[in-house]
């Protein structure tokens, strides 16, 4: 009946009848052109419903006008008409949040961040029209502040908050881990305090893992007081602090290379008064923190004295005031275990014959001639015999043996600031006390800090045999590093020899765990290179790479001319320049620098010879001259201009990874859409 009615009144639209009372509608329904002419060889255009108006839409007044404006006449939006072209995907094309999330974290396993990124932004807003989640923005923003990119972790933390997601805890930490890792301070620092800033505006209030997100950002961008300043925030509103939260204080102090070591030793003496225990982290922060800072001033050293006698220990109260000053000190001996150091020595006394008397303080001063950098220690003289030993007092233990000094005074170099903090025996024995075992990394960062003597580099590989701690291809790397410091070329390359031993070792006690072996790596023929002083050990590398098949990079070759360079090695000099532009290696700023030194200083010898003429040149003479000539054709031949414009950060993030020629072993598997349950059919058994 209902179809009958429409079809009437079609037919009587058409007609251009008009329309009976008995139909009882709201409005009448007439041509858009009312004044219809009569043309007498024309035929009527066809009628459709776009071509009538209501005469009782809000949006027409009246219709007796001749003017007619379609309403279809708007601008349109390309985005919406391509939208509308485009077909929805089905539901069952779709995947789910999770399936997402994991297709993102298999290209970031794979370091693949641009590709990660393009999940979120063309895969589910564009091609699957699926609704995010803070779950997905959130590994998206952590994936950003690991490397580094903190552009792009802010831009998806506003695009969250434009889709009416809800921020959560975990977002603000990567926030500020994000601010921590940018590569420009000042840019990292501004963006934390505009984070913390809009934190205090929406009243939103951080948790423990906030708080020490934000302290360490604040350190790594170089305001400390702010990051000490959080502290007391937290303080303030009773929050339990815990030895994570002095890690990352520890790493705050560590951004301050003038005095934060001393910044450390107070955060080290605050956690033992409030009776927190340091963990693994916190030992490894200390050795880096000794490593790359320093004690600061002698106001910062008055301070930190001042720091320690407010922790000494009640059995202690009887210490001898300590003092800055210092006026009886003479020349005596030297310090144990240290080839360069000379040690002078204060009024030594002996002792009586009474054991119960307390012994003489003596006053022990290492002398530089280079520089009045100096650590006061004490030592005990009894029986007309000089017993030396350890007195200098560990700082980072509980009871610190202050009575015995008198004078603690700047110390810039790495042995004497590890002697503070116990240097390498009282160091572990601190982590015994604590029931922490050291690690590889432990080892690694206390190579640095030993004597500079092959003796004590011998014992603190046994001390690691004893611990049952095993050395990786690293720790080797580091100790080559620091033979090659030493000068001690020889024994840089009798690292090879303990890499060696030390495999066969391992595959006779592990033939199935070939993951044990250690392999040498880019980084080991990289501080090997600090060791090839002639062109013939250059070749020996470089065809002993080319044999593990590895390639030499510009850094490699960067030293190899700088050794070439500095012992006047012509050869070597032409023979890396040759190599460089046959592998069509792009060189950096320091390998053109090294090359300009070099030019500079052929350019003085054979102005030298000009102004002192003789009969026969000599042969620095016209090797410098030879030089010269091959040096103006090889920067033609090479790119220098376009490979010495500085490359932005945050440049390899914009682009896809590069396709290698080589076969890739990265895979990323497509989640299925489909999950069927595996159903194994039981037969049922009576009892």
């Amino acid at each position: 009946m209902m179809a009958h009615r429409c079809l009437r009144l079609l037919r009587v639209i058409r007609n251009g009848v008009s329309i009976p009372c008995k139909f009882k509608v709201t409005s009448v329904i007439t041509p858009v052109e009312l004044n219809i002419r009569k043309a007498n060889n024309t035929t009527p255009q066809p009628k459709s419903e776009d071509n009538f108006v209501y005469l009782d839409d809000p949006n027409q007044f009246g219709t007796l006008t001749k003017s007619f404006i379609n309403p279809e006449d708007k601008l349109i939006d390309p985005g919406d008409v391509q939208e509308q072209l485009q077909n929805n995907p089905l539901p069952f094309q779709k995947l789910t949040i999770r399936q997402y999330a994991d297709l993102i974290k298999q290209y970031l396993t794979h370091k693949r961040l641009r590709e990660a990124i393009d999940v979120l932004e063309v895969r589910m807003l564009t091609v699957d029209r699926v609704k995010p989640e803070n779950y997905i923005y959130n590994i998206l923003i952590g994936a950003c502040a690991d490397v580094g990119y903190t552009k792009k972790a802010f831009k998806l933390f506003n695009d969250m908050k434009r889709r009416a997601l809800k921020p959560t805890g975990d977002t603000y930490t990567c926030l500020f881990h994000a601010c921590a890792n940018s590569p420009w301070a000042a840019d990292g620092l501004s963006h934390a305090k505009k984070l913390r800033a809009l934190m205090i505006e929406k009243g939103i209030e951080p948790n423990l893992t906030n708080y020490n997100a934000m302290i360490k950002a604040f350190g790594r961008c170089g305001d400390v007081a702010t990051a000490f300043q959080i502290v007391d925030e937290m303080i303030s509103k009773k929050i339990k602090i815990r030895n994570h939260t002095f890690n990352h204080l520890l790493h705050a102090c560590i951004a301050d290379k003038e005095s934060g070591l001393r910044h450390a030793l107070v955060v080290w003496r605050k956690m033992l008064k409030m009776r927190e225990k340091p963990n693994l982290f916190s030992f490894n922060l200390m050795l880096k923190c000794v490593k790359d800072c320093n004690l600061g001033s002698r106001s910062d050293i008055e301070e930190l004295i001042g720091v320690l006698r407010e922790h000494i220990t009640i059995g202690q109260s009887h210490a001898v005031p300590l003092q800055i000053e210092s006026s009886e000190i003479k020349s005596l001996g030297e310090l144990e275990n240290r080839n360069t150091a000379k040690a002078l020595i204060s009024d030594s006394t002996l002792c009586d014959d009474n054991p119960s008397k307390s012994l003489t303080d003596n006053i022990i001063e290492r002398d530089s001639t280079k520089d009045n950098d100096d650590i006061i220690v004490t030592k005990n003289v009894c029986k007309n015999e000089l017993k030396v030993r350890r007195t200098v007092p560990n700082l980072l233990s509980k009871v610190v043996q202050m009575q015995e000094v008198l004078s603690l005074q700047e110390v810039h170099t790495v042995q004497d600031k590890f002697a503070v903090v116990g240097g390498q025996e009282d160091f572990l024995k601190e982590m015994q006390v604590y029931s922490v075992k050291p690690d590889i990394k432990t080892f690694t960062q206390m190579l640095p800090l030993i004597d500079n003597t092959l003796e004590a580099e011998n014992t603190l590989l046994e001390t690691m045999k004893s611990q049952g701690i095993r050395a990786d291809i690293d720790f080797y790397n580091n100790l080559i590093k620091k033979r090659c410091i030493r000068t001690d070329y020889e024994g840089a390359f009798a690292v090879k020899d303990l890499i060696e031993e030390e495999n066969k070792i391992r595959k006779k006690k592990h033939p199935m765990k070939k993951k044990l072996r250690l392999k040498f790596n880019i980084m080991t023929y990289g501080v090997l290179a600090l060791a090839c002083r002639t062109k013939e050990s250059a070749e020996i590398l470089l065809n002993e790479m080319q044999e593990n098949q590895l390639k030499a990079n510009i850094e490699i070759y960067g030293t190899l001319l700088k050794n070439g360079a500095m012992n006047m090695q012509f050869d070597q000099v032409l023979y890396i320049m040759d190599k460089v532009k046959e592998e069509n290696i792009q060189v950096n700023e320091a390998f053109m620098k090294h090359l300009t030194i070099f030019e500079e200083r052929c350019s003085k010898k054979i102005a030298q010879a000009r102004a002192h003429p003789t009969k026969s040149e000599s042969a620095v003479v016209q090797a410098s001259k030879n030089f010269l000539n091959v040096y103006k054709k090889w920067l033609k031949e090479v790119n220098v201009v376009e490979a010495l414009k500085p490359e932005h950060p945050w440049e390899q993030f914009k682009d896809t990874y590069p396709e290698t020629v080589q076969h890739s072993k990265v895979v990323i598997k497509e989640p299925k859409r489909f999950y069927k349950r595996n159903r194994k059919f039981v037969q049922y058994k009576a009892n």
